[in-house]
């Protein structure tokens, strides 16, 4: 019965964690438009998203068991679709991170069975790739759905955040090389980009419907590419984490005699 409130317990905390790390996604994807996309920024955010994909790495790695697996992936997925809704994109997403979730058990749970010694620096690293790869396919499903890129589809234009992205980098490059005065100057520089931001809609107009998948998959390849951090970073907290279950006795590591193979030639 104690491994079974270890497990409780465990999924409880994750089921808060992911609680806490959508509401904030889903306040993002809410508050930005394409007119703007600013939102307020919480570095706690990041520390609350360190420590889940540490505590469901070691999670997924220390229960083994296919079933434990089920019911975790399961908690992320129920609360991902009570805030993104249950339509059968988000469903597929959710498969599609049930899948990596069972891949992130598979190579922790090899990690301890295929080494002499408990290494818990590479049980976590090597659960958190597929964990952090899972929360990432998940924020790209629910960014899919988001108003800002069913906004960007309806409008047929780019958003006009992007018009004063495009003036700063003209002021930059030719800014220099316009001659008058201070209002003038800024009157040729805001030509330049409105006629440079008509003939990109006009260009661009027969693709704005595709504007929602191509921005999910902008998210995730912005994602990805900062992974290695989120996977760092989870290894360092997963470590304290095993250390103090460690220290509290909640794991125990214990020495026995295994047979090892040979390659005999």
């Amino acid at each position: 019965m104690n491994g079974v409130y270890k497990i409780i317990g465990s999924n409880a905390l994750i089921a808060l964690l992911v609680w806490q790390f959508f509401k904030y996604i889903d306040y993002v994807l809410n508050v930005i438009t394409p007119e703007s996309f600013s939102f307020d920024f919480e570095a706690i955010v990041i520390v609350n998203f360190v420590v889940l994909v540490s505590v469901v790495s070691l999670a997924l790695a220390l229960f083994r068991k296919k079933r434990w697996e089920l019911m975790t992936s399961g908690i992320v997925g129920i609360i991902f679709l009570l805030f993104f809704g249950w339509t059968y994109v988000n469903l597929i997403g959710v498969l599609i991170a049930m899948l990596l979730f069972e891949y992130a058990r598979f190579a922790g749970v090899e990690e301890i069975d295929q080494r002499t010694k408990i290494n818990s620096r590479m049980i976590v690293r090597r659960g958190a790739t597929g964990v952090v790869l899972a929360f990432f396919v998940l924020i790209s499903f629910a960014a899919y759905q988001s108003p800002v890129a069913t906004g960007i589809a309806e409008a047929e234009q780019l958003p006009s955040a992007s018009e004063q992205f495009l003036k700063t980098i003209v002021e930059s490059v030719v800014g220099g090389q316009i001659e008058g005065s201070g209002p003038e100057k800024e009157g040729v520089i805001s030509q330049v980009t409105s006629e440079t931001i008509k003939q990109s809609n006009n260009i661009l107009k027969p693709y704005f419907q595709y504007a929602p998948p191509l921005l999910a998959f902008g998210l995730f390849l912005i994602l990805w590419g900062l992974s290695w951090i989120f996977v760092w970073l989870s290894v360092l907290v997963g470590m304290l984490i095993f250390l103090i279950l460690k220290k509290t006795k909640m794991v125990k590591i214990e020495e026995r005699d295994v047979k090892a193979e040979v390659l005999v030639i």
